[in-house]
């Protein structure tokens, strides 16, 4: 037992013996001080709850020193030896009605009161008949000692019936008490249930001490608390109004004051227990129809949410196949233009580099050496032009199949461009087109992919080359935007109208123009540079007017 539990316990004990000596000096009658409410009862059975069936040693001890002076002051003529007897007994017959009480309940309640059947238990077998039994045992004692000296048997059969119902309210209005406020929290107090309890013993005396006939009002007001607090506020009233009742009597005011002593409690519990009974039977049906309401209403929501998901992931389904259907189809135009270019563009040139090999191997000794070193240049530029379409078809099969390397790092244009104009400087030389480079050098640097950058600005610059006449002008320049650094491509060739520029980037559209030297592309040059810029998270555009030139750009973001 570690030192929670013990100071528990320890409080239960000094609770059992304290309310033990207040209902003796409050609420007890004569010759023999039995008290007409016994909150003990209700007190061990809550130890039993707490602890089990180990508490009741506690119980036997708290019992013998709390009864101790009372049955001290009630004996008549017994020696010291019968009696602490009859003392011992009597702190016995407490501990057999916590066990009676704590057995019940194990076998009886279920749900913790919960339920209209739980507290039917409650009453007829935890309070009722755990009490009558101990009593019935505790008059034999208590007769058997000479305790009921001076009443006859009328007298002792209405003793018993007082304390039996003192123990069954004891136990009543205690337990439910506890189990509604046992986790209690200080910030759970309501100043509102503070007014109305303190209102309710307010009513109470003025209803006792002037108006006793509308005594039943108190019901009403049980009723409210019932309603506007819920199980709390009752077993708060109820707690009270005995309480009240009873000290009230014990006075000498009020409804139930009679000649007899024993009538006036026994008036005043038969009239207590049904409305006790009934408030808290109200409450608990009105909770747990709150209860009800409140899953009905919940497993309302939680359907409505599961239907809402349901939708939802029926839609992102519907989404899902209308997506992969286009994807589909994408995929299928994608294959078909692969397929022609496979048919097309490589067929062409893998034929002519056939037949000019098969020439040359055939007819190789009636050459003479300037015709075998021309017919060797066409085979050379055949297989470049081969070579590169072989390259641009693999480069843009990984970005579609998504194996495409992705390195970006700090690279430097102007090196970049500078490394480009020497490969193609015979190209520029032959056609004397200027080339201008403007790339300032603090936005020289971008973080990029150094071999799909070069891949890009080749294109751009080839293609410029390709379409700009003799004597013309391309100028490759580097500008800051807001989203990032922008580069452009401009030349001032022959340009193109506003359909061939629709279709540059589009893998649809596939746009095959031949150059002013007749220079034969497969439109997957641009097609690639879309996919690369799309890999660094920017983007690629053109304008272009016909006869005028065009000018491509594209956008790098800035790296975060």
């Amino acid at each position: 037992m570690n030192w929670k539990q013990f100071l528990k316990g320890f409080v239960l004990f000094l609770l059992y013996i304290g309310t033990a000596k207040f209902g003796m000096e409050f609420f007890s009658f004569q010759p023999v001080n039995l008290a007409v409410l016994w909150i003990p009862s209700g007190i061990g059975l809550i130890g039993c709850l707490f602890f089990g069936y180990r508490f009741l040693p506690v119980i036997w001890i708290a019992s013998f020193l709390a009864n101790k002076d009372g049955l001290i002051q009630s004996q008549h003529g017994l020696d010291q030896f019968n009696l602490y007897m009859s003392i011992s007994l009597t702190a016995g017959i407490d501990t057999l009605q916590s066990t009676l009480a704590y057995t019940f309940w194990i076998q009886k309640i279920r749900k913790s009161l919960n339920s209209a059947k739980d507290n039917f238990y409650f009453v007829t077998y935890v309070c009722f008949l755990s009490s009558l039994i101990s009593i019935l045992c505790l008059g034999g004692i208590l007769y058997s000692f000479g305790y009921f000296y001076q009443l006859n048997f009328s007298d002792i059969v209405r003793t018993l019936i007082v304390i039996t119902f003192g123990d069954t309210i004891g136990i009543f209005i205690t337990v439910p008490f506890f189990m509604a406020w046992r986790k209690f929290r200080f910030e759970d107090l309501s100043i509102k249930l503070i007014l109305w309890a303190s209102t309710f013993i307010f009513f109470q005396i003025i209803i006792v001490y002037h108006f006793p006939y509308l005594f039943f009002l108190s019901f009403l007001i049980l009723i409210f608390l019932g309603y506007r607090f819920q199980i709390r506020g009752v077993t708060l009233g109820v707690f009270l109004l005995y309480l009240s009742s009873i000290l009230m009597t014990r006075l000498g005011v009020g409804p139930f004051v009679y000649p007899g002593e024993f009538d006036s409690y026994i008036y005043l519990i038969s009239f207590l227990i049904p409305f006790s009974i009934l408030s808290e039977f109200i409450t608990l049906q009105y909770q747990r129809l709150i209860t009800y309401r409140f899953e009905l209403e919940k497993k309302v929501f939680d359907r409505t949410k599961l239907l809402r998901k349901q939708v939802f992931e029926k839609n992102k389904a519907i989404e899902a196949l209308h997506t992969s259907e286009k994807l589909l189809s994408e995929s299928n135009r994608t294959k078909d233009i692969f397929f022609s270019i496979i048919a097309h563009d490589l067929r062409n040139p893998l034929g002519a580099f056939k037949q000019l090999t098969e020439l040359l191997y055939s007819d190789f000794d009636s050459y003479s050496d300037s015709e075998k070193r021309e017919t060797i240049y066409d085979i050379q530029n055949s297989a470049s032009m081969l070579y590169g379409l072989l390259e641009q078809l693999l480069d843009w099969a990984r970005t579609q199949t998504g194996t495409m390397p992705f390195r970006p790092k700090q690279v430097n244009l102007i090196h970049i461009v500078s490394k480009i104009t020497e490969q193609v400087e015979s190209t520029i030389k032959k056609k004397n087109i200027h080339l201008v480079k403007d790339i300032p050098s603090e936005l020289a640097y971008v973080y990029a992919d150094s071999e799909m950058i070069q891949a890009v600005l080749r294109n751009l610059i080839t293609n410029s080359i390709k379409f700009t006449g003799e004597n013309g002008e391309i100028k490759i320049s580097v500008k800051q935007d807001e989203d990032g650094i922008r580069v452009e491509c401009q030349d001032n060739g022959i340009g193109m109208d506003r359909f061939d520029l629709e279709k540059l980037f589009r893998v649809d559209a596939q746009l095959t123009r031949i150059g002013l030297e007749g220079e034969k592309g497969t439109g997957l040059g641009l097609i690639l540079c879309s996919e690369f810029i799309k890999l660094h998270g920017g983007e690629i555009w053109a304008t272009s007017e016909k006869g005028k030139g065009t000018t491509v750009s594209f956008r790098l973001p800035e790296k975060s």
